[in-house]
């Protein structure tokens, strides 16, 4: 794994006007949320308030600055409940200009990557969110196809590539609820608001076509750096010092056989070792026990360690 380095105060740029509030959302990985906590709050050179929306029943707060519980609920549904409660809490607490969503378990290292996005949204007065899609490269499949025909066509996404064609590339009406910035506008936050799901809806989806249908495409600043998410920057994406595996570390990390997709470098790291190679300048108690501890069956308690 290689890392810009730790984080210099001086190259953060000079603070703004921004009233910029952190929104984390978390179900069960209880222990991935404490030690994003850890990053943001003991790590960060620029302090921005933490919003927590919580589903776990059993979880107590820690160093969040507003801790938002809720009951659990099915996994979309439950999903923009938690996105939802977070933005207005961080509105109606801190009068957030700005809110960065993070769930649980995706790690953001360089603040500076955000910075630079809410530079570009600031600069930008009709974009209202900036995300990566939620789109799958369909070619590393279909490269391992039994089937002549997929083979086939991943030789022709290979020649037409190279020419600008995204083909192959599945899912871009979407946008990664996972991590996104927007601003905290009374539009945006109605477009929150009306949103409605189905169990078997993907939120990705219900909320890039609730932008685009309010704002248009114009209305999104794209995160290029990981595009497409699937599979290559699905568990990690190094440009965006963003990393969101679901194992604690590379011995818990999935098999090849269940899980071909994933790239030598993911199943060389877990969320131990990913700690382990940035050189923060302070850890916190919940980074300690992760780096320190030889049984990390009590990593995130019964949440689920793949996929």
């Amino acid at each position: 794994m290689h890392y810009a380095g730790q984080i210099d105060p001086m190259a953060v740029p000079a603070p703004s006007t921004m009233q910029v509030v952190v929104c984390l959302t978390s179900f069960n990985r209880i222990d991935c949320a404490r030690i994003s906590m850890e990053i943001i709050k003991l790590n960060w050179p620029r302090k921005w308030p933490v919003v927590h929306a919580c589903s776990d029943a059993g979880y107590t707060r820690y160093i969040e600055d507003v801790l938002v519980k809720r009951e659990p609920r099915p996994l979309t549904a439950g999903a923009l409940d938690l996105l939802v409660a977070s933005v207005n809490a961080a509105v109606t607490r801190f009068q957030a200009e700005y809110v960065i969503h993070l769930e649980a378990d995706t790690w953001i290292f360089d603040q500076r990557i955000i910075q630079r996005y809410l530079e570009q949204l600031a600069e930008n007065p009709r974009a209202v969110i900036a995300a990566s899609s939620w789109s799958k490269d369909c070619v590393p499949a279909w490269k391992r196809s039994p089937s002549l025909g997929r083979r086939l066509r991943a030789r022709l996404a290979s020649v037409l590539r190279p020419f600008g064609s995204s083909y192959g590339i599945r899912e871009k009406k979407s946008l990664s609820t996972q991590f996104f910035i927007a601003k905290a506008t009374p539009e945006f936050l109605d477009v929150l608001s009306g949103i409605r799901v189905k169990d078997e809806d993907l939120l990705e989806k219900v909320l890039y076509a609730a932008v685009v249908d309010r704002f248009g495409t114009r209305g999104i600043v794209n995160m290029s750096e990981r595009e497409p998410v699937h599979p290559r920057f699905r568990h990690a994406c190094e440009p965006l010092s963003l990393f969101c595996q679901h194992w604690p570390s590379a011995e818990d990390a999935p098999a090849a056989t269940s899980h071909p997709d994933l790239t030598p470098a993911d199943r060389l790291r877990g969320k131990k070792e990913c700690l382990q190679a940035v050189p923060l300048m302070r850890h916190g108690p919940y980074m300690e026990k992760l780096l320190t501890s030889d049984d990390l069956t009590y990593y995130n308690g019964n949440a689920k360690r793949s996929g």
